[in-house]
């Protein structure tokens, strides 16, 4: 069974590593024409193309977990309140399917939604006497758009591990909580949150594995020419000068150098997790 596994990331994870030394070579499609050191990262870091696409990675980051990365618990939390199993289950299952669908589809039905000729959100503000706005043309605005949209396909799924954490607190903690007089704020905020505290922390530190990653697809097919100095991350910035421009030498030296932030996280998180878990063990 892990066979399939072991193959997909010898294949696509550790045959390509020896490529990493066109970071440090002049390579164009030509082929190899001589080594340079560190001229390449010399010439990124003096290139303001790549600052700006660094620092809008850090911005989609920021917003990931300001937004994105609580809105699971949340949505279990509230989810766990309703009694009914059958619309608990219904709810469940719609908010889960948009994770299966591509970004591509979903970038094509937000951008018919807010579309402002033909797009529903205009079609109400025009009928409340306003003007129609160019949503997915104001740089500005998009990272905002796109964390409601991450927002909108990840939340079900992401829910699911936090709806199983909460089906193992003790039901009568809150039968006791009951008769001590809380109210449902107060069974959420002294049983519900440190019942599943360790579950959040545990998505927490593993989500600094793939902190710089996950953006390339749904930035790809969003990004246009209006948004770009807002849009533009990493992941498009080396599809652009590699695939696009054949700068290969470049685009692995960009690549390289999101590799060695992911891995200072992963180590960093590897230190965290020993601060905060009760057994003072680390998780990788």
């Amino acid at each position: 069974m892990i066979a399939p596994v072991f193959i997909l990331c010898t294949i696509f994870h550790y045959i390509p590593l020896p490529g990493i030394a066109l970071a440090f070579a002049d390579f164009r499609i030509s082929g190899f024409k001589e080594w340079v050191g560190f001229k390449n990262f010399q010439y990124i870091f003096n290139l303001n193309f790549f600052w700006d696409a660094f620092r809008n990675n850090w911005v989609f980051i920021l917003l990931r977990y300001i937004f994105i990365f609580p809105s699971p618990v949340i949505f279990a939390i509230l989810l766990n309140e309703i009694r009914s199993k059958i619309f608990k289950k219904a709810i469940q299952t719609i908010s889960t399917l948009p994770h299966f669908i591509s970004w591509v589809v979903i970038a094509g039905i937000f951008i018919s939604i807010l579309s402002p000729k033909t797009g529903y959100v205009n079609y109400a503000i025009q009928a409340l006497g306003g003007k129609p706005i160019y949503f997915l043309s104001k740089p500005k605005l998009f990272p905002f758009l796109f964390t409601l949209m991450s927002i909108w396909k990840e939340v079900g799924y992401s829910a699911i591990i936090y709806l199983a954490a909460l089906s193992g607190i003790d039901p009568e903690l809150y039968e006791a909580a009951i008769i001590d007089g809380a109210n449902r704020w107060k069974q959420t905020l002294y049983i519900t949150l440190p019942g599943i505290k360790g579950t959040i922390l545990v998505m927490f530190i593993l989500s600094f594995a793939g902190i710089m990653g996950g953006l390339f697809e749904p930035i790809f097919v969003l990004k246009n020419p209006m948004i770009e100095e807002t849009a533009e991350v990493l992941d498009t910035y080396i599809y652009d000068i590699g695939l696009v421009k054949a700068k290969y030498s470049l685009a692995t030296a960009v690549g390289l150098f999101k590799s060695v932030i992911s891995l200072v996280f992963v180590m960093a998180a590897n230190v965290f997790s020993k601060l905060l878990t009760e057994d003072k063990k680390s998780i990788f």
